[in-house]
C-alpha cells in the first residue's frame, strides 16, 4: 500500500551507513552478473520501497519518487533522487565510485557535512527489460530499501 514518505522512513538506509555494522553485514551470494557496457548509463527511479520489519515484512511503497543515477563505467556515480514527503519534494544528491561482486553492489561517497559514507546491497540487471534493482541494507538489521530504475 502506498504511503506518504517521510524523512525517519528514508533513514533506513541512511543509517546503516552511519552504524556501520550492518552495512558489512552483506556477504556475496549470487552468481557474477555479465554486464555489457549498456549497463554503464543513465538511470530514472521508477520506485522506492521500504522493508522496515518492525511494522512489516512486506516493502512499503514510497510516493513521488523521480530522479536520475548515471553509473560510467570508471566507476564514478552521480545519484540524483528526488522524494516527495512532508508537504514537498526532498532532494538526495550524491557524487561518488560504485564497485561490485557478484550480485553485490557498494556505493561509496562523502556526505554533506564531509563524513565519508557507504551503501551497499546487492544488485539485479535486466538487459532486456533495460531495469536495474538495487536493494540496499538498512537499519535495524533486516531493513532494507529496494530501488527500481529504468535506462535512459
Amino acid at each position: 500500500m502506498p504511503y506518504e514518505l517521510s524523512s525517519s522512513a528514508f533513514c533506513l538506509t541512511r543509517a546503516a551507513r552511519r552504524r556501520g555494522s550492518a552495512a558489512a553485514q552483506a556477504p556475496s551470494k549470487g552468481k557474477a552478473p555479465v554486464l555489457n557496457p549498456s549497463f554503464f548509463t543513465s538511470y530514472t527511479y521508477l520506485s522506492y520501497s521500504i522493508v522496515d520489519t518492525e511494522t512489516s515484512a512486506k516493502p512499503m511503497e514510497a510516493k513521488g519518487v523521480g530522479g536520475t543515477l548515471t553509473l560510467h563505467p570508471d566507476g564514478t556515480y552521480q545519484k540524483r533522487l528526488q522524494l516527495s514527503g512532508n508537504g514537498g519534494v526532498m532532494n538526495f544528491s550524491q557524487d561518488g565510485r560504485f564497485t561490485f561482486s557478484g550480485d553485490q553492489i557498494t556505493f561509496s561517497y562523502t556526505d554533506s557535512k564531509g563524513q565519508a559514507r557507504v551503501d551497499q546491497g546487492a544488485f539485479r540487471y535486466q538487459p532486456k527489460a533495460r531495469t536495474l534493482t538495487l536493494t540496499l541494507i538498512g537499519y535495524p538489521a533486516g531493513n532494507k530499501g529496494i530501488y527500481t530504475l529504468r535506462a535512459d
